[in-house]
Order: C-alpha cells, then sequence, then structure tokens
C-alpha cells in the first residue's frame, strides 16, 4: 500500500519582522511607483498589505512591520521573494540592516501519495476519533493530527495525502512515511 517516500512542495510560507511600524497608506503609493510589483491596501478589507511581486510570490505586510509570504514552491523562491522584497522597501527608502530580520520559514504544504485508494470510513476509526476529522458531508477528506508530529494530514479515498504543518522536507517525509506505515497496519 506504501508508494515510496516521495513528497512535493506545492506552497511554503516564511514570516519575518522588519523592526519599524509603517504608514501602509504611503508604502502601498511607492512601492507600486517604484518597484514592478503589484500592491492593494485596503484596511476596510484586510489589516494588511498585500505586495505581488513579478514571481507571483505574495507578501502580507502589517503595520507593524511582520510580514509573510506565501505562494512559492521551494525554500530557495521563498528566500529569493524575501530578498526581493527587502530591495524594493530599500528603493523606497526602508533599509533594512543585514541579519536584523528574524525571517524564516513557518509552513510546507506538500503532497504525496499512499499508491492504494483507502477506505476512509475505516481508517477513521482505526486511528481514534480523538486524532480525526471526518465528515464526508463536508470535505471529502479525512483531516490527521498524529500525536507524534507538529503537522496536520489530510488523506482522500484515493490515497492521496497532503501533509502540512512542517518546516522541512525532510520532516514532511518522516510524517508521510509514520501515517503511510499506520495505514498500512490499520488497513492491511
Amino acid at each position: 500500500m506504501c508508494a515510496d517516500n516521495e513528497v512535493d512542495v506545492v506552497n511554503v510560507v516564511g514570516s519575518g519582522k522588519l523592526g519599524v511600524e509603517l504608514d501602509l497608506y504611503a508604502l502601498a503609493t511607492d512601492l507600486s511607483a517604484e518597484t514592478n510589483s503589484q500592491t492593494k491596501y485596503d484596511p476596510d478589507e484586510h489589516t494588511g498589505m498585500h505586495v505581488r511581486l513579478e514571481s507571483g510570490a505574495l507578501i502580507t505586510l502589517y503595520r507593524t512591520g511582520s510580514y509573510h509570504i506565501v505562494g512559492v514552491d521551494s525554500e530557495r523562491a521563498l528566500f529569493e521573494a524575501r530578498d526581493t522584497f527587502i530591495e524594493a522597501m530599500g528603493k523606497v527608502g526602508l533599509d533594512v540592516p543585514s541579519g536584523e530580520d528574524p525571517f524564516s520559514v513557518r509552513n510546507l504544504v506538500t503532497t504525496t501519495s499512499l499508491g492504494d485508494s483507502v477506505n476512509l470510513n475505516a481508517l477513521a476509526i482505526g486511528l481514534g476519533l480523538e486524532q480525526v476529522e471526518y465528515e464526508p458531508e463536508q470535505f471529502p477528506g479525512l483531516v490527521y493530527r498524529p500525536t507524534e508530529f507538529d503537522a496536520v494530514v489530510l488523506i482522500f479515498g484515493s490515497g492521496k495525502m497532503v501533509v502540512t504543518g512542517v518546516t522541512s522536507v525532510e520532516r514532511a517525509k518522516q510524517v508521510r512515511e509514520s501515517v503511510a506505515d499506520e495505514v498500512y497496519r490499520l488497513l492491511g
């Protein structure tokens, strides 16, 4: 039932802090004028300003100087987006000293497969209802929170899985293998 240990990264989320309070109205105008990024700030709609880079990465920047980057599929692309963002901030007069921004990966979203279809009703019972959310009328997958990992795993009847809540590909592979072993043990 277990396929190989492959996981595909589909989204990497990172966050950091610039260490300064920002005027998002002025910054949205300045960034649009000085860089090739698209900016949107509507405080009635969202408390943060959205900055879309040419690479497709989306940055949400808050008045406090904290920010999140989503929409990239590798750690390398995440850090490149961060560097592009910091460079753009420098173009509008906000310099962030090297090493001052505590930027890091916060979450990976990965996909993988068990290799075979899965009886989700039997699996929900086998895994234990305290670790599982399964309401097929609401969502077609089983949501599993393994106790030995700080991760969330979505398991679908097709055998496809989504592993999220981890900060490295290696950890995603460990979660995948552990869950695959558990599924195989329970469903044979």
